[in-house]
């Protein structure tokens, strides 16, 4: 569990807040279902671009909604949303706070720190099955990691067998996701691979880049870091399989891999309209980030700098991500069907068994 950690917020711009966590110039979502328990300090950032809404106020205007986030690209939207205050029909102000690792999202999802979070899909379903409040409202984020090698020639795992590969974070959903595929290719993952696990993303990134393993499993915004870096190598480092492909070859053409969305806490869960609202407005923020990727990329690094990501990788890793905006509910078949297959191999994986129709948000 994350330690007690002091955090400074002070009001900025037309009412909108952002606090973020100093973190690492290179970080990917840790999708597993524990982490680092290590503390950091919260400071605030002031948007140089918020738009004030001319929605009419509504009843019950709540004077802050707290936006929570994973380091990387798949924060944009909500600091796209907390930026332009897109949330003053409902709110007062909007406050954006960055997660750090597993054991902070637990922290703030279980101290009703947030109100709406956005997180790998299995750690909503272990917060969930372990008797946390929260409600699933969508999944947006369908792919985010990827096979990654110096090799031309590679197109999938079974190209790697007997070389080196290094894995983060031993029981996450790649490292469960890549067993499957080996599993799936009639290979032994344990056997047939060099196989290393490392002890969070980064350390996978720097052996693959010191040429300490010739492979590697990383997730984005890490995968196109890394490729960028090594562009003019004699090797350069390439991706050379994305893992949503991977899973319909492996579980069938119809198979799909619902890897992140965003949840609902307590704090608003009696709120239908500040709900509708922010899914909305979610929705027009994932679409506008799709649509100007260069500007999505330019928001993190100037509202965002102390994450320490620069707009070209940012740009380049959101295009490396699939996004698809679903209403949980219409997710739903999806992701009982990705639960099932993990659990299958790990069944901790998703808190030991599928939640039950409470996890699904209806309007």
């Amino acid at each position: 569990m994350m330690r007690g950690t002091r955090r400074r917020k002070r009001r900025i711009g037309l009412g909108t807040a952002v606090a973020v966590l100093p973190l690492l110039v290179l970080m990917s979502v840790v999708i597993a279902g524990c982490g680092s328990s290590a503390a950091s300090s919260t400071t605030a950032v002031s948007p140089t671009t918020a738009v004030t809404s001319t929605s009419s106020t509504v009843a019950a205007k709540l004077s802050k909604l707290t936006l929570v986030a994973p380091p990387g690209p798949m924060a944009i939207p909500l600091a796209y949303i907390a930026v332009n205050n897109k949330l003053a029909e409902v709110a007062e102000k909007t406050e954006l706070v960055i997660w750090e690792n597993a054991d902070q999202l637990k922290a703030i999802v279980a101290g009703s720190q947030g109100d709406f979070v956005t997180m790998p899909s299995n750690n909503a379903a272990i917060f969930y099955n372990k008797g946390l409040q929260l409600h699933l409202l969508d999944i947006s984020v369908w792919n985010i990691t990827y096979l990654v090698t110096s090799d031309p020639t590679v197109a999938g795992f079974s190209d790697i067998k007997g070389q080196s590969l290094v894995v983060p974070l031993q029981g996450s959903v790649p490292d469960v996701m890549f067993q499957y595929f080996a599993k799936k290719a009639g290979l032994d993952p344990q056997k047939d691979f060099d196989l290393r696990y490392a002890t969070d993303p980064t350390q996978a990134a720097q052996l693959l880049l010191a040429g300490q393993v010739q492979n590697a499993v990383l997730s984005e915004a890490l995968a196109t870091a890394v490729v960028l870096q090594t562009k003019t190598a004699d090797k350069p480092l390439r991706k050379a399989l994305a893992f949503d492909q991977a899973w319909r070859a492996a579980a069938g053409a119809d198979a799909a891999s619902p890897i992140a969305g965003t949840v609902a806490t307590p704090r608003v869960m009696d709120k239908p309209e500040v709900v509708a609202a922010f899914e909305r407005e979610y929705k027009a923020a994932v679409d506008w980030m799709l649509a100007n990727p260069d500007e999505a990329g330019s928001l993190v690094e100037t509202q965002l700098p102390q994450l320490g990501l620069k707009a070209a990788v940012m740009t380049a890793s959101m295009k490396g991500i699939t996004w698809k905006y679903t209403p949980a509910a219409d997710a739903r078949s999806s992701l009982e069907a990705f639960y099932t297959a993990l659990s299958d191999l790990s069944p901790e994986v998703i808190g030991g068994h599928l939640p039950d129709d409470g996890f699904y948000y209806k309007p």
